[in-house]
C-alpha cells in the first residue's frame, strides 16, 4: 500500500483479504468518499468532484469538501455502508427537493448548479428511458436473472458476413426485459442506447457526459421499442377515459404524475384531432401505426400518435 494512503493497519494479512479489509477500513476513507461521490452524481447530475474517475491531483476539487467527508463519514459509520440508507438521507435533503425551477439571477451566478442553488434536472440515462417507456405502457417484464436477450431494434445493424451471425428477435416476454439484460456485441452495440450515450464498452468509461442531439428523438419517435409503448400506452390511456380529453390528460398524469397545463392539453387535442382525420380519411394508413396489437380503429391510431408525443415530451426523459 502506498504510504500516501497510511499502509497497511498493524495485523493485516499480506493478500487480498487484507487489502480488502484496508479498502474499508476506518482510516481510509477514499472507497466512501468515491462511492458517496458518485451516487451523488448519479442524482444531482454533476458529482461533488466532478471528475468521478479521478480523485487525484489532476482531478476537480470538491465543490463542497465538508459534504463530501460527512457524506464519506455518515456511509461508514451511521449507515454501516448502507447504500440504501445513503441514498435515503440524500433524497429526503431540502437540497434535493428544492424545484429546478430558477430565474435569471441564479442561472448567471450558478449556470451549472455547482452550488446547488435549485433542484437537480438530469436527463435520464439510456438504459432508464428505454425501460421507461416500456414501464408506463405496461409492457416492461419483470423477469430476473438468466441469458442475455434480443430486443427489437432496427434492421440492417448486424452486418457479421464471416460469422453469419445475425439478431433473433427474442420472444414472449424476453423481448420486453430491462435493458440490462439486452446482448451486448461491441462492434454493433444496441443503437438506441448508443444515441443516448451509452458507451460501447470497447473501453473502460467511468463517467458519460450527457448530450442532446436530434438523434435522439428520432429514435424516441421511430424506434420499434416506442413504437410499441405508444401503442400499449394508448390503449391503457383509452381505459381512463370515454373522451380523448380525459385520456390525454390521463395520459400525461401517468407518464409525469402531474396534472397537465390547458395550454399543453390544448395542443395534444389538436394533434389527436388532426391524426384522426387523416386516418378517417385514409383507413389503410392505420396498420402503418398500430402494428402490435389486434385492435384498429383511427381513434387508437390517433391516440397512438399522441401517446408517442408524450413520450417524447422534456417532462419525460428528464428527471426533476
Amino acid at each position: 500500500i502506498p504510504e500516501l494512503f497510511g499502509g497497511m493497519p498493524a495485523g493485516y494479512s499480506k493478500d487480498r483479504l487484507g487489502l480488502t479489509k484496508w479498502m474499508v477500513h476506518r482510516d481510509n476513507p477514499l472507497t466512501a468518499r468515491v462511492i458517496v461521490n458518485r451516487f451523488w452524481e448519479q442524482l444531482f447530475g454533476r458529482g461533488i468532484v466532478e471528475t468521478l474517475e479521478d480523485f487525484g491531483s489532476q482531478g476537480a476539487e470538491p465543490s463542497h469538501p465538508e459534504l463530501l467527508d460527512w457524506l464519506a463519514v455518515s456511509f461508514m459509520e451511521t449507515d454501516q455502508w448502507s447504500v440504501k440508507k445513503m441514498l435515503k438521507r440524500v433524497v429526503m435533503s431540502a437540497t434535493y427537493q428544492q424545484t429546478s425551477k430558477s430565474d435569471r439571477v441564479r442561472m448567471e451566478k450558478d449556470p451549472a448548479n455547482e452550488w446547488l442553488s435549485r433542484g437537480p434536472r438530469v436527463r435520464l440515462s439510456a438504459e432508464q428511458v428505454r425501460d421507461q417507456a416500456l414501464a408506463v405502457s405496461g409492457l416492461l417484464s419483470s423477469k430476473m436473472h438468466g441469458p442475455s436477450v434480443m430486443p427489437p431494434q432496427p434492421e440492417g445493424i448486424w452486418l457479421s458476413p464471416y460469422s453469419g451471425e445475425s439478431w433473433v428477435l427474442s420472444e414472449g416476454e424476453d423481448k420486453h426485459r430491462r435493458a440490462v439484460y439486452t446482448y451486448w456485441k461491441r462492434t454493433a452495440p444496441y443503437p438506441s442506447m448508443v444515441t443516448f450515450d451509452a458507451p460501447s464498452r470497447e473501453f473502460c468509461q467511468s463517467r458519460r457526459i450527457r448530450t442532446n442531439t436530434p438523434l435522439q428523438a428520432l429514435v424516441t419517435l421511430n424506434d420499434p421499442v416506442y413504437l410499441e409503448a405508444a401503442e400499449h400506452l394508448a390503449l391503457e390511456m383509452k381505459k381512463r377515459g370515454k373522451e380523448p380529453k380525459k385520456q390525454l390528460s390521463e395520459g400525461y398524469r401517468l407518464l409525469t404524475f402531474q396534472s397537465i397545463q390547458d395550454k399543453n392539453l390544448d395542443i395534444l387535442l389538436k394533434i389527436y384531432r388532426e391524426a384522426l382525420t387523416e386516418y378517417q380519411k385514409n383507413p389503410a394508413e392505420i396498420d402503418r401505426i398500430l402494428i402490435y396489437g389486434k385492435e384498429k380503429s383511427p381513434e387508437l391510431a390517433a391516440l397512438t400518435v399522441s401517446a408517442n408525443v408524450l413520450l417524447n415530451l422534456d417532462q419525460v426523459v428528464t428527471r426533476e
